[in-house]
């Protein structure tokens, strides 16, 4: 069985989508969470971040969801102590 790299993954797709980076937002019902992010767009206010999750099978959906959007902020914010 592989392992995968879930980072990787969401790192080839911000990349894809135009962004710098990706933070861990957590995990749910199997599936992990990502904050894609630009770095030239931090302190600006452009709407609702950018989020995707990953299933076990290395499948990337976008959240488009505002209830799993604001999860996935409030789950980012508690991991990763961005008070």
């Amino acid at each position: 069985m592989n392992k995968i790299d879930y980072n990787q993954i969401a790192l080839s797709k911000a990349k894809e989508l135009g962004y710098d980076t990706i933070r861990y937002a957590g995990e749910r019902e199997g599936w992990r969470y990502f904050h894609l992010i630009k770095y030239s767009l931090i302190g600006k206010k452009v709407g609702l971040p950018h989020y995707i999750r990953i299933d076990c099978n290395g499948i990337v959906l976008n959240l488009e969801e505002r209830d799993d959007i604001l999860w996935a902020l409030h789950q980012e914010i508690s991991l990763n102590n961005l008070t």
